[in-house]
């Protein structure tokens, strides 16, 4: 017997009919795409650091009654905080981050000392180190008085 006029119908393939290969590849490309931008974005976010604008205008006001003799009040000047002391000897200023590992130092009422109350370093009241591990002074910041107020900074 034999078939006349018999075609085999092929099924018709459009334009965009996607086979199974092609669609892993596109699978395959776009997930290996998203794991490079995870690893990728934290690096360079580490090697560009954002631009920071400083609201700070250099000089900062406090209220003299906030600060009672032989007592200290740590400020955040020029986003640093600042350790104000105010003594018998006059009105001190100095940056509050210990140069040894960073810890913010604390006045010491008894021993008139600024002391890091995380691994022991000690300061004179001009910032200079008298014991422990830290490396350098702290850094001093400009204090005076005026009427009521407190100027720190570039007053």
């Amino acid at each position: 017997m034999e078939l006349a006029n018999t075609e085999l119908v092929k099924p018709r393939k459009s334009c965009l009919s996607v086979t199974r290969r092609i669609f892993l590849d596109i699978l395959a490309k776009g997930i290996f795409g998203v794991l490079a931008g995870v690893f990728v974005y934290p690096v360079v976010r580490y090697l560009i650091p954002p631009q920071r604008a400083s609201r700070d205008s250099g000089v900062i006001e406090v209220n003299a009654a906030e600060i009672e003799m032989g007592k200290s009040k740590v400020v955040n000047y020029k986003e640093t905080p600042t350790i104000v002391i105010n003594t018998a000897e006059g009105l001190f200023a100095m940056s509050a981050v210990c140069t040894h590992l960073g810890c913010i130092v604390q006045w010491d009422e008894t021993s008139k000392e600024i002391v890091c109350p995380c691994h022991g370093a000690k300061y004179d009241l001009n910032g200079n180190v008298k014991s422990g591990p830290a490396p350098k002074p702290l850094t001093l910041v400009r204090a005076s008085m005026a009427g009521d107020k407190i100027i720190i900074g570039e007053a």
